[in-house]
């Protein structure tokens, strides 16, 4: 996690990464009221959590598809069955 964070929050365009440990995060979209709110491309934007929040501020939701095949559960899964 503290990897994923690292790359993310040296983006020229992300001002902020939080974790979060809930089951969703929207209590903290609650609190940050996001801009710009971001998932992989295997969401659509009507199924991220806090959609209808962010919209209905003037926010932006994004979905962003996936450039490359690669999954870290299907390397870990590939890797403990060999």
């Amino acid at each position: 996690l503290d990897d994923r964070m690292a790359v993310l929050a040296a983006l020229g365009c992300v001002s902020l990464v939080v974790p979060f440990a809930e089951d969703t995060p929207l209590e903290l979209i609650k609190l940050v009221r996001p801009d710009h709110l971001v998932k992989g491309g295997d969401w659509t934007p009507e199924r991220i959590v806090g959609n209808d929040l962010v919209t209905s501020y003037g926010g932006k939701v994004h979905s962003i598809p996936f450039r490359f095949d690669r999954s870290t559960t299907a390397l870990l899964a590939r890797i403990r069955s060999s």
